[in-house]
């Protein structure tokens, strides 16, 4: 059978239909199983199932169509009509093509006849046209605009400008949406330009001044009622701001002047000179040829040093708060370079080094030989020696005391805390004071605080204590009366009895109410002047006492207060 090519597809049928009127018989092939089953036999008509061309029968593979392989076996039909098919649609394919290239040109002959070439013909080039400056020019002789081109060096933007071209030539709109489709009444995220940067603006002199002097006036206007005068004033000055902007723009260029200051006259004599010369009988200076001889002493006049005001003074820095750790820091290493000053001085005989320190328990240690032979003298001494450093001792210390006056004045200083900007208020409610001695506490406690409030008395009605004061003043009397005041000693010996009478019977703890704190605040001001313990007879008088200090709120917060701990 021929050989089956591209060239020849007329051969490749003949031959097929020699194929299909006398099969060859397979040579029969014997497995270790058995003889190999017979093929089925190939329908004549499975040639028809697919359309035959020049290309596919080209591109088919060898032996379909019931063509027989080099190996003797027939091949599947299926996969050579799907061959079959392929090939037809790439037919079809190339033939739309050559259709396209064969209207575009029928396209552009029809344009060229149009323009008025000749069949045969195109566009002939334009003359080239320069003048004396290298310019291009066109045949009526004016000089021809040139648009800069921008070659693009890097690839991608040389892909860019190549898939731009290409969307322009098949009508795609940028980002691949057709305009014809698109609301543009609808907002969308578009994408804006960079702005442009701004320069500086200069400002003349004088403008900033000339504007809030504007401001002011209008303010007066308008205060004054002097509104209208103003509108009708506008037309005039809008004229005159147009006149100007016509004489600013007619001014391209500024000239810059240099300005010129005023200068006082050169004297006929200066002010140092004025003391050296003599006097007139009116009292005028004369000529400054004559002298005043006595004037000229020869010694040498300094003037005196102005200060310059202008100068900042430098703030003093402010004093660092250390913790407490670091203050023994920084005393232990103070102790060790005094220490170690001293060592350096007596290491240079600058100092006379100090005696021995004989303590009792060194003694044999330090006296040796001295201690042995008259141990009851040395004795004596050591023990004198130690009575002297203690004394000594006491004498620093007493020296390094600050006096009587200074110590109270800084003991007040520590309670008053006059640089605190609030002062805190407690109002306590007590259920009996009867006792002299809770009254004697509250009262000397107070004063020794340095604390300002009152403490009303008023039997059978209520009993109120009320304290101002620093932070820390009020934290220590707000512990003295919770804590520290024992209010039921006096009870104590009849509370033992009622023990004793009813150890049978098992009940709650009572609730301790015999102080309460009623209110704990902060005020921006006090209201009283300095403490006072005030016995009063009835609720009008308690009253009284407290609003004529204003503070008449604290007695209401009283007759208002319910202690929370009753509903438990």
């Amino acid at each position: 059978m021929a050989a089956l090519t591209e060239d020849d597809p007329v051969q490749l049928v003949e031959d097929a239909e020699e194929a299909k009127e006398e099969p060859q018989q397979p040579r029969k092939r014997r497995n270790r199983w058995g003889q190999e089953p017979e093929a089925p036999p190939v329908a004549p008509d499975a040639l028809v199932l697919a359309p035959m061309g020049g290309d596919a029968l080209a591109m088919a593979p060898s032996g379909m169509y019931g063509l027989a392989a080099p190996g003797g076996a027939p091949l599947d039909l299926s996969a050579a009509a799907s061959a079959a098919r392929d090939a037809l649609e790439k037919a079809k394919r190339a033939a739309m093509v050559q259709r396209q290239i064969q209207e575009q040109m029928s396209k552009l002959k029809s344009q060229g006849l149009a323009a008025g070439f000749l069949p045969g013909e195109g566009p002939k080039a334009r003359k080239l046209i320069l003048d004396e400056f290298g310019r291009e020019l066109d045949e009526e002789g004016n000089v021809v605009p040139l648009k800069a081109q921008v070659v693009s060096t890097l690839k991608i933007n040389q892909n860019r400008e190549k898939d731009a071209k290409v969307q322009k030539l098949l009508g795609v709109k940028k980002d691949g949406i057709d305009e014809s489709y698109v609301d543009p009444s609808l907002r969308t995220n578009q994408r804006t330009d960079r702005p442009r940067r701004r320069t500086f603006r200069f400002l003349e002199q004088g403008a900033l001044v000339a504007k809030e002097q504007s401001i002011v006036k209008r303010l007066q206007e308008k205060a004054s009622g002097e509104k209208e005068k103003e509108d009708k004033k506008k037309g005039k000055k809008e004229e005159k701001k147009e006149d100007k902007k016509e004489e600013e723009e007619r001014v391209e260029v500024r000239k810059i002047e240099p300005k010129i200051t005023r200068r006082d006259p050169v004297p006929d004599v200066e002010w140092w000179d004025l003391p050296f010369l003599k006097e007139d009988v009116n009292g005028q200076k004369k000529a400054y040829t004559e002298v005043n001889v006595e004037k000229i002493t020869p010694y040498v006049e300094h003037p005196i040093p102005i200060k310059i005001t202008t100068e900042k003074e430098v703030a003093e820095a402010s004093m660092m708060h250390l913790t407490p750790k670091e203050r023994k820091k920084l005393r232990r290493l103070k102790r060790q370079e005094r220490t170690q000053e001293i060592r350096d001085k007596i290491k240079m005989g600058i100092l006379q080094p100090p005696p021995p320190k004989v303590k009792m328990s060194n003694l044999m240690r330090v006296l040796g030989d001295e201690a042995i032979a008259d141990p009851s003298t040395v004795e004596r001494k050591v023990r004198s020696q130690v009575e002297q450093r203690r004394k000594e001792h006491e004498q620093r210390n007493e020296a390094r005391k600050l006096p009587a006056e200074e110590r109270k004045a800084k003991k007040k200083q520590k309670w008053l805390a006059e640089g605190e900007p609030t002062t805190q208020v407690l109002a306590f409610k007590l259920k009996d004071l009867s006792n002299k001695r809770h009254l004697f506490k509250i009262d000397m406690n107070a004063q020794q605080f340095h604390l300002t409030g009152a403490c009303i008395v008023c039997p059978g009605v209520a009993n109120l204590v009320i304290v101002e004061g620093g932070p820390r003043a009020i934290k220590r009397y707000k512990k003295l009366m919770l804590r520290r005041i024992k209010w039921t000693e006096d009870q104590k010996d009849d509370d033992d009895d009622d023990d004793d009478d009813d150890n049978e019977e098992v009940t709650a703890p009572k609730l301790q109410d015999h102080c309460t704190l009623i209110w704990e605040g902060v005020v921006k001001n006090k209201n009283f002047k300095n403490w006072k313990v005030t016995h009063a007879r009835s609720e009008q008088e308690a009253r009284k006492t407290l609003s004529d200090r204003g503070a008449e709120h604290y007695w209401e917060m009283l007759a208002r207060f319910r202690d929370g701990r009753l509903d438990i």
